[in-house]
């Protein structure tokens, strides 16, 4: 897929779009799990969005075939983004706050940038990392770790494990989109994770009393499947090939700032002074991550010694 010229404003307000989708996502499915079963929700999700992914591709004018260099790519994607991602992250947040949960994945873009640099796929220069720091400051002061308020769940040890495996969506997906167009990596790692997740949660969905799904229950579920999945992992794919996986995956930060604010109106989840400055610092973070990706702290190092040794 041969890249073409975006501005990087269009590009960053599309991800904002997923950051907005993905925030209000987490506190979405959260209020539906009162009432589904969470494998029996994700579960009806894939059966209903793999079929519509791949119309979305055809329609688009994306290839479903798969050159057989690039199939272990896609297994690792459809695995990281879908299949075993999605056990660790709706049984996880099952058993945490919507906010937990919303906070613990945004650690994938440090796990991002630790594997596209381990693996050679990205070069990551001091100034990103600093930004990426800052923003994580961000998003503990909006926790309340400062406060004696944070606590740690069996649903926190998933979350953070589902972060770890959605760092291997971002490094492959950046590699895949550099020859298949957003809506084919979306089809086909999406059927691929449907392959994984589905079997083990056709048990959940068997089970699962619809007699107590409300019509608002469905208009969640038409949320979470809309417009996180069908409408944002498209954006967020398309965000990868424009960037790269390391600057794309830094907007996740943003994720748990809009979910707790989300979670204050839809979940009237109580709103403090600390949360407002550990927003305004991820933030912040998150702006300077792309302004100092330019610089590399080693060369600034290295120019101030030798202004020192003369």
């Amino acid at each position: 897929m041969a890249p073409t010229a975006t501005p990087r404003w269009i590009v960053y307000l599309a991800l904002i779009a997923v950051v907005l989708f993905w925030g209000f996502n987490s506190v979405a499915m959260k209020a539906a799990f009162t009432d589904w079963n969470p494998l029996g929700f994700t579960t009806l999700r894939f059966i209903v969005m793999v079929p519509i992914a791949i119309g979305l591709a055809r329609a688009t004018g994306g290839s479903l075939r798969i050159e057989r260099r690039d199939v272990p790519a896609f297994v690792i994607c459809g695995a990281c983004g879908y299949g075993i991602y999605q056990y660790f992250y709706v049984i996880g947040l099952a058993h945490t706050t919507a906010f937990a949960s919303a906070l613990l994945t945004s650690l994938a873009p440090v796990f991002t940038l630790m594997l596209a640099v381990a693996t050679g796929a990205e070069r990551s220069r001091g100034g990103r990392w600093v930004g990426a720091l800052i923003a994580l400051l961000g998003v503990a002061v909006f926790e309340g770790a400062f406060n004696g308020r944070a606590s740690f769940r069996i649903g926190d040890t998933l979350t953070i494990c589902a972060a770890v495996i959605f760092a291997g969506y971002n490094v492959f997906a950046a590699r895949l989109l550099e020859r298949y167009s957003p809506t084919s990596v979306l089809a086909l790692t999406m059927a691929i994770g449907a392959a994984m997740l589905v079997p083990g949660g056709l048990w959940s969905l068997a089970h699962q009393d619809f007699a107590r799904v409300t019509t608002v229950d469905w208009l969640l579920f038409g949320y979470a499947t809309i417009f996180s999945m069908l409408i944002g992992y498209p954006l967020w794919n398309w965000g990868i090939a424009k960037l790269g996986a390391g600057p794309a995956s830094l907007f996740n930060f943003g994720v748990p700032v809009v979910a707790g604010f989300a979670g204050v109106a839809l979940l009237r989840m109580p709103v403090t002074g600390y949360e407002i400055l550990g927003a305004a610092i991820c933030i912040a973070g998150l702006v300077a991550s792309q302004y100092l990706v330019r610089f590399s702290l080693t060369r600034l190092w290295t120019q101030h010694a030798v202004r020192a040794e003369r």
